[in-house]
């Protein structure tokens, strides 16, 4: 029996030992994979064996998440030392297909595949599949009114050198979540470093006037004498 086939089996043995079938397993909205890669192609990923489930939910979080994160989201797999019950991208995987929007997840997608495309050793293990533009867009889908989706797909953007890719989930975070000041001061960053200052600044003024307590945005806005107090 190969390693997936034997994972899948001992999940299915774990659903039944804690009393839910495998149908009551599946809770909350669909998580289909949506929306294109980079380079153009429809985002395909595997199956889904348990969830989906949502980060944000306290629920998901206190009886759902510890079964996930027990066998696939180790420290080591989140540092990405080494995997847990396969290599370290199937736990990622594994995980972010049971909790779409499982930030701390997502995150070591994203940092994974930074090294892999820029450390000639690690091309010695897997690459990321799908790439991690489609975790986040089926996160983003999933999870439409959690701010991190967009911020860290935004981030993962800017990394890579895709500017105009990232102002579209930036402006999308701002449509949709438009009381949102996380998404404001992230996009106002983002506008500061494309020196487009006014219109960093209108982003700055929307948040500071209620309160936002993190000065980078200000500052920065202040050292290139675009505000005043």
């Amino acid at each position: 029996m190969n390693a997936k086939k034997y994972d899948d089996v001992r999940w299915l043995g774990l659903c039944l030992l804690l009393g839910f079938g495998v149908n009551a397993a599946k809770a909350g909205p669909s998580a289909p994979w949506v929306g294109t890669t980079l380079a153009g192609e429809p985002c395909m990923g595997g199956r889904m064996d348990y969830g989906p489930f949502d980060y944000t939910n306290l629920a998901h979080k206190a009886k759902k998440l510890p079964i996930v994160e027990e066998y696939h989201f180790t420290k080591d797999v989140q540092l990405l030392i080494k995997g847990n019950t396969s290599t370290i991208i199937n736990d990622l995987n594994y995980t972010v297909t049971a909790f779409p929007n499982h930030h701390p997840a997502l995150d070591a997608i994203m940092h994974y595949q930074l090294i892999y495309q820029n450390d000639i050793d690690a091309k010695k293990k897997p690459p990321v599949s799908p790439p991690v533009e489609c975790y986040f867009q089926r996160a983003i889908r999933f999870a439409p009114k959690d701010p991190l989706n967009y911020l860290m797909y935004a981030s993962y953007l800017r990394k890579i050198k895709h500017p105009q890719e990232a102002e579209e989930v930036y402006k999308q975070a701002v449509q949709k979540l438009p009381d949102g000041p996380d998404i404001k001061y992230g996009y106002g960053l983002f506008l500061v470093e494309a020196k487009r200052y006014p219109e960093a600044l209108a982003q700055a003024r929307a948040i500071y006037a209620k309160g936002f307590r993190k000065q980078k945005l200000k500052d920065l806005l202040l050292k290139s004498g675009h505000w005043q107090n």
